[in-house]
């Protein structure tokens, strides 16, 4: 029962988001991420990230974390070569959800930036 193709908790693709004015998604229902362009919220027509936890409860994943599938893709530790790094989970103007899929992986140049990359912090919570 914690094993899922979306990191939303579904094997079923999430919904795609939609954000107001100030980047905060604003169609929170269950299994939402950011993808597909789908979040204009400054004008764009190709999308936008959206604020990090707005999907509220519909975009939190097994183990608590928010936004894991869409929005940017997060650099992990995979090291294919000395030169690459691995990169998960979508990001806000990938067309369909596949990208999302636990399955998907994507190598990149470690040193490539870019508007689709991102990292995430993580800490232990407080006792």
């Amino acid at each position: 029962n914690s094993y899922w193709l979306y990191p939303t908790r579904s094997d079923d693709p999430p919904t795609a988001a939609t954000a107001d004015l100030f980047g905060n998604i604003d169609n929170d229902t269950p299994n939402i991420a950011n993808y597909d362009q789908s979040a204009n919220w400054n004008g764009t027509t190709f999308g936008n990230v959206t604020a990090v936890g707005s999907g509220g409860a519909g975009s939190v994943s097994f183990y608590g974390a928010f936004d894991i599938g869409g929005n940017v893709y997060e650099w992990n530790e995979a090291r294919p070569t000395s030169s690459t790094a691995g990169l998960r989970g979508g990001s806000y103007p990938d067309a369909g959800s596949g990208n999302m899929q636990s399955s998907f992986r994507v190598t990149t140049s470690a040193d490539n930036g870019g508007g689709v990359h991102g990292f995430r912090v993580a800490g232990l919570p407080n006792p």
